[in-house]
């Protein structure tokens, strides 16, 4: 009869090698928020920009139809938007970039304002009314400054950043975002705003495009957001 002996440590070490790993449920990389333990390009995550986007969408076409005295650029992006029905401002809003911009790609006056909030740079107006900017500014940087400090990557995608842009805001205080909101308020404006062909490609593209995992006016609004973050020859 054949007596069977327990497996010796080294055996049982070496079964214990063997035992397939069960993988995180979160990926272990810069793409997950360290607060919410939520990927940054969740739905989830993606609403409160999202929402930004919508605001902005709402706010041209209000200014369009309420304003005498718009700027050309709000007056053009605004008769673009007007026509559509909700569900494709939701389409065009839900997409992974934020569609409000404030000299993200300007590494220089950005590391200077990291420096000095004093500092002062001569930069056009926003197309948008005070207000609005105002309004904007404040929502967009601590959006921007709190997606950086999770992931300085994701932000670079996001707000179409320079890394070196991503780290300024990912080192801004609360209080300095407050600043920022007032100071910097003019340099906010609707992203690709003087290229409005770029803006009709896309509102052709969430008209007539159906729900997918990554509706093709995603992929086409960060094909045009990659082209700008592309460095220069």
């Amino acid at each position: 009869m054949k007596i069977l002996r327990p497996a010796s440590s080294q055996s049982s070490r070496a079964l214990e090698v063997r035992r397939p790993r069960v993988a995180s449920m979160y990926p272990t990389s810069a793409w997950v928020d360290t607060q919410t333990r939520v990927p940054l390009f969740h739905p989830t995550a993606l609403r409160p920009l999202h929402n930004l986007n919508r605001r902005l969408f709402d706010t041209l076409i209000d200014e369009l139809r309420r304003s005498r005295e718009i700027s050309p650029a709000t007056a053009v992006l605004g008769a673009k938007l007007a026509p559509l029905g909700d569900d494709a401002l939701w389409r065009l809003a839900r997409v992974p970039i934020c569609w409000v911009d404030a000299e993200f790609l300007n590494e220089t006056i950005w590391t200077e304002t990291a420096l000095s909030s004093r500092t002062a740079h001569a930069l056009p107006d926003s197309p948008l009314p005070r207000a609005r900017a105002l309004e904007f500014a404040g929502l967009t940087y601590a959006l921007a400054s709190s997606t950086a400090k999770s992931s300085a990557d994701a932000a670079c995608i996001m707000f179409g950043m320079r890394p070196a842009v991503a780290d300024a805001f990912a080192g801004f205080s609360v209080e300095m975002i407050h600043r920022l909101g007032q100071s910097r308020a003019h340099w906010v404006r609707p992203r690709w705003f003087d290229t409005p062909q770029d803006w009709q490609r896309l509102i052709a593209t969430a008209e007539s495009a159906e729900a997918t995992r990554l509706p093709p006016v995603s992929l086409r609004a960060l094909n045009r957001l990659l082209v700008d973050l592309e460095p220069a020859p």
